[in-house]
């Protein structure tokens, strides 16, 4: 038989284990809190520290508008922020400004007959700049604060700096009237569309700018036009010349069974010539548009690329002068690059440049 004490002495092992076993359970506890604050702590010291460009930047511009002399009376902030932000990001901007102005005390109001306090913000390759202006009586008051790019957080860029390199791949003394890639080949090179004694010839030319073939076109029915306009449309192994009013298919490998029909006219609204050419930003996912030449056969086109948003002109623009006319652009299978055809007015060739978006001013 146990002893009597037994049941007692049991109960109270067991209590034991039981209260070791909870202090190892909140002492683990514990420990996981601790890590858990220091990395939340953490990750929110890295946000508020990406944020402190942009908010030294309002904190800035709000003291210097407060400060100026004679201000007073009702404002309404009115917010021009630059066109390639991102609504959201226009937003962010906007409410941080509007919170160094209420702590600064400046009565900011949204009544209509408040004086406007106008701000721009200009994204510029290097700088966010951002000017108020407003009237104190009969004068303008212009305040100007910038803040580094580099400084800010990639959240806060609205597209990736880029620049347009160019290089000349093709030159002839012949009308050049629009020039494709050779992706198929294994030498690489081009397919160059000429036209020369009112006769249309497509080119292959090899990586180095030698012709390896000549395929002549023998359109029945093709007017003579003074500014001929036409395009090149590969499709695998085959090719197509989409001239005017008429259209050619032809082989590489068989090209005496081109076969040219004429073109029917395309639905009221549509054209078949191709639209804007549109490049993929290497840098982030930004799409460049390229700019459509003028009509101008006597003037050195400027082609402009711009971002998703923006328009001509812009702090984003990224222009590129030609020696002459630009008269045809061809999007490649690169999404980053593009031919362009223009005419040099100096020496009067016709030339082909491969265009292509890089990462950077």
């Amino acid at each position: 038989m146990a002893p009597r004490g037994g049941a007692s002495v049991q109960s109270s092992a067991e209590s034991f284990k039981q209260k070791r076993m909870c202090r190892v359970v909140f002492w683990g506890a514990i420990l996981l809190l601790g890590v858990w604050a220091a990395v939340h702590e953490v990750h929110l010291y890295v946000l508020a520290d990406s944020e402190t460009p942009m908010k030294e930047t309002m904190q800035k511009l709000a003291d210097r508008v407060a400060a100026i002399p004679g201000l007073r009376g009702a404002l309404r902030l009115d917010w021009r922020p630059d066109e390639k932000w991102s609504e959201g990001e226009a937003t962010h901007w906007q409410d941080t400004l509007q919170k160094e102005f209420d702590r600064r005390g400046l009565q900011m109001s949204d009544d209509v007959a408040a004086s406007p306090l106008t701000v721009y913000a200009v994204v510029t390759p290097t700088q966010v700049v951002l000017t108020a202006k407003t009237r104190v009586g009969e004068r303008d008051e212009v305040r100007i604060v910038a803040v580094p790019r580099t400084s800010l957080p990639p959240a806060e860029l609205p597209v990736a700096p880029v620049r347009l390199e160019r290089q000349l791949i093709y030159e002839s003394a012949e009308r050049i009237l629009d020039a494709s890639s050779l992706w198929n080949g294994a030498e690489g090179g081009l397919t160059v569309l000429l036209y020369k004694n009112f006769e249309v010839m497509a080119l292959r030319v090899d990586a180095k700018g030698e012709v390896k073939q000549t395929v002549t076109l023998n359109v029945s029915g093709l007017k003579p036009v003074r500014d001929p306009h036409a395009e090149i449309v590969p499709h695998g192994g085959q090719v197509t010349a989409q001239l005017w009013g008429q259209a050619c298919d032809f082989s590489w490998l068989s090209p005496a069974e081109a076969k040219c029909h004429a073109e029917k006219a395309p639905a009221p609204g549509k054209s078949i010539w191709r639209m804007n050419t549109v490049l993929a930003s290497p840098c982030d996912e930004a799409n460049w548009t390229i700019s459509q030449p003028s009509s101008d056969p006597t003037v050195r086109d400027v082609l402009h690329l711009v971002p998703d948003g923006a328009t001509q002109g812009g702090s984003a623009d990224v222009p590129s002068e030609f020696p002459g006319p630009v008269l045809s652009v061809n999007g490649e299978q690169n999404p980053s690059s593009a031919l362009v055809v223009a005419r040099n007015l100096r020496t009067g060739n016709y030339e082909v440049y491969k265009i292509t978006l890089a990462c950077g001013d």
